[in-house]
């Protein structure tokens, strides 16, 4: 089972890197156009929009160009505006990169691969994102509540849009598969021991969280953020009443790849 759903996360991020990745072609009058460069001449510039990638083949003066970034990262200088030299380089306030593929490193301390894809909103103060995780450990720890698979649906706010070093929050929810082992033992009136009973307990729980993290975007295409978040979980498939609804927390530091 493990197998398959990891079959359909991959495919699921090979099918968005091959729909969100663009070039992007910054005119002198101060418009942007999202594209796919064909040709770079020189003195003429073919490409088609991103989003009509089978409609017709554009042509454009380089004389009518400031910069080209494309989709790995990379970018070229075609004129140097008199008044605009900070255009020349990447600007991650404007030219930020909306996708992103995270590794939750922090969780393999939880006993969990996890990760997630997020998409960043045009004007760059709000992103959805979409965590998995899948629990490779949950037969070793008998004493605690261990997480077998989960997913859900997390909004991101950037109150200061994107750029190189960010603060952003926001909720997340999460609906999973939990499990409980552990031996329980019953005594006497006397404090005597008088049975002991393993009991292993599986089944649905859900968790919400309010996510508060910093952000570091070195580069257009790499990030890493480190992640603090606080909520409460139910399971109430659980062992005691009182674990039923419990607060949590969780810590993560993502390392992300960004399209």
């Amino acid at each position: 089972m493990q197998k398959t759903i990891l079959s359909i996360i991959v495919l699921f991020f090979i099918f968005n890197m091959a729909s969100f990745s663009q070039d992007i072609i910054y005119k002198r009058d101060g418009s942007k156009e999202e594209a796919k460069v064909f040709l770079v001449a020189e003195k003429k510039i073919q490409y088609k929009k991103f989003n009509n990638q089978e409609g017709p083949l554009y042509e454009i003066d380089k004389k009518d160009i400031l910069l080209i970034t494309y989709e790995n990262g990379d970018y070229e200088t075609i004129n140097k505006a008199e008044n605009d030299v900070h255009l020349t380089k990447p600007d991650l306030t404007k030219n930020f990169a909306r996708n992103l593929i995270s590794y939750h490193l922090f969780d393999l301390v939880f006993g969990d691969f996890a990760f997630s894809y997020e998409r960043i909103l045009s004007n760059g103060q709000v992103g959805f994102k979409v965590p998995i995780a899948i629990g490779y450990d949950y037969y070793s720890d008998l004493y605690n509540f261990n997480n077998v698979f989960y997913s859900g649906l997390g909004v991101n706010f950037y109150p200061t849009g994107q750029g190189k070093w960010r603060y952003f929050m926001g909720p997340q929810v999460q609906i999973g598969i939990g499990q409980e082992n552990e031996w329980i033992y019953y005594y006497d009136d006397y404090g005597n021991n008088v049975s002991d009973q393993y009991v292993e307990t599986e089944g649905i729980y859900t968790r919400f969280f309010v996510d508060n993290g910093v952000m570091f975007v070195p580069v257009r295409n790499f990030s890493i953020a480190a992640i603090a978040s606080i909520g409460i979980r139910y399971f109430p498939q659980a062992t005691y009443n009182n674990d039923v609804v419990r607060t949590d927390g969780h810590f993560a530091i993502n390392i992300s790849y960004r399209f």
